[in-house]
């Protein structure tokens, strides 16, 4: 039952199910990689473009701020809003438990 000291240990054999599922996980993290890559850049052009100022106008008032800063606040709350959004709708859908 237990190896004696010296001896070494046979590999096991892998079988190719789980070959393959190793080197598709390698791959969805290399393209994972390949999309965080690219959105950095998007982000990075995207705020080299919108520096420029631009009237916002409020229902009281109104001010000046750069482009870029509108688009971020926006991409927040939507992304925000989309959660809340899911959060209500799986909410009361649930089925009675």
């Amino acid at each position: 039952m237990g190896e004696r000291e010296g001896e070494a240990r046979e590999p096991i054999e892998e079988s190719r199910f789980r070959r393959g599922v190793r080197y598709g996980h390698r791959g969805g993290l290399y393209a994972s990689l390949v999309v965080a890559i690219a959105v950095l850049v998007f982000l990075i052009l995207l705020i080299a473009r919108n520096t420029r100022q631009v009237k916002l106008d409020y229902v009281f008032g109104s001010t000046n701020t750069r482009l870029i800063w509108l688009i971020v606040i926006s991409a927040i709350a939507g992304w925000v809003l989309g959660i809340v959004t899911g959060f209500l709708v799986r909410h009361r859908t649930r089925g009675p438990r």
